[in-house]
């Protein structure tokens, strides 16, 4: 459907037709945690892979904002895929650099066991290096499980883990031997991202799997974490919360077009991920505290709710302590870094915001 577009759609009907319903299907499988992608192929890359490219995207422009000095030493950055697919995750992190002016030479090695998959990753590669001949490409079929011992062997800089641990390590616990045994080809100031989708259980791992690491001291959370405590969600996990992002993005239209039928809500990236480096990587963690709620109003008040090295703490404003001080207390968004000063603690969990409250927002 090389030229679908509002205008067009009528000629694809079919098409569109049949791509919905394996949308369906994937998605019933997905649910049932039945890995199916290979099965449906052309729906997950036409539905799903760009979504999962963005959301590799925004990881990577995070990171580039906070950690701006990381890796500015080098001038060629190489990076492992596992469980690459089609390559989403891979394109995802050359697009996050490129997009903010980052020119520096890549290198891509994308692993899976699908070779289905490999071919349409293979493309997309070659298609991307059309533009850019500094980017090289290398793709290897093999199948990964918890024993993975990370090959090909070599040292990389970044280490991508995208929508690939759910298929890899099925169970309800992540084993931080894996995470460790692929971290060990790492470099010294290399990384480890983590991107997964946003539903309850795998945020659960993630979040399990993050205070496992963080007590066994072995590599550090860079992000979105900014601190070293215990999981302020897993602390209220009877409440049914889970960390993961919500970002608003704007959809391609061949994607919507897709979505007709289905009513999926797809201006909203969902996921849930870490970003891990080794211990002793110096970099400054940032300052503040991060909104992992939106702004909620009410009658009378607004509030959200951060996570602090306290753990979860709500964040509120009555209506009449509005000034100029705290104005910003009204741009709060998920995902949002901000700081606080002079605030009233009702209690551990519970900050009211006075009339002289200072309320900035850094990212």
């Amino acid at each position: 459907m090389p030229d679908l577009n509002h205008r067009t759609k009528s000629r694809y009907t079919q098409r569109l037709h049949k791509i919905r319903k394996q949308m369906t299907m994937l998605s019933d499988d997905f649910a049932s945690s039945i890995p199916t992608e290979g099965n449906y192929s052309d729906a997950y890359f036409a539905y799903n892979f760009p979504m999962n490219l963005m959301k590799t995207i925004v990881v990577v422009q995070q990171i580039r904002s906070w950690y701006a000095a990381l890796f500015s030493n080098k001038r060629r950055v190489s990076v492992l895929d596992i469980g690459c697919g089609e390559g989403a995750g891979m394109l995802g992190f050359y697009h996050g650099l490129r997009d903010q002016g980052d020119k520096r030479a890549l290198d891509l090695v994308g692993i899976d066991g699908s070779r289905k998959m490999l071919r349409r990753a293979k493309a997309l590669a070659a298609w991307t290096r059309k533009s850019d001949r500094r980017l090289k490409t290398r793709f290897l079929s093999q199948n990964i499980d918890s024993a993975y011992r990370c090959e090909p062997k070599g040292r990389f800089d970044v280490i991508l883990l995208v929508n690939s641990l759910a298929e890899i390590i099925p169970e309800e616990v992540i084993p931080t031997q894996f995470i460790k045994a692929v971290a060990r080809c790492l470099t010294d100031d290399g990384l480890v991202i983590i991107i997964e989708p946003a539903l309850k259980r795998l945020a659960h791992r993630v979040m399990r799997l993050r205070s496992s690491l963080v007590k066994q001291r072995t590599l550090r959370v860079l992000l979105p974490c900014l601190h070293d405590n215990d999981c302020a969600l897993l602390q209220v996990e009877k409440r049914n919360e889970w960390c993961h992002q919500s970002i608003s993005w704007s959809p391609p239209d061949f994607l919507k077009i897709i979505n007709q039928g289905l009513n999926r809500e797809i201006d909203i990236l969902k996921f849930g991920y870490l970003v891990l480096a080794k211990s002793g990587v110096t970099l400054i963690r940032p300052q503040g505290h991060l909104a992992i709620s939106q702004l909620l109003t009410e009658k009378g008040k607004k509030r959200c709710f951060l996570c602090t090295p306290a753990g979860r703490v709500e964040l509120v404003r009555l209506n009449r302590a509005r000034t100029s001080c705290n104005e910003s207390f009204d741009k709060i968004k998920k995902g949002s870094v901000i700081e606080v000063h002079d605030v009233t603690m009702k209690k551990l969990s519970y900050w009211q915001v006075k009339d002289n409250t200072i309320i900035s927002i850094l990212k």
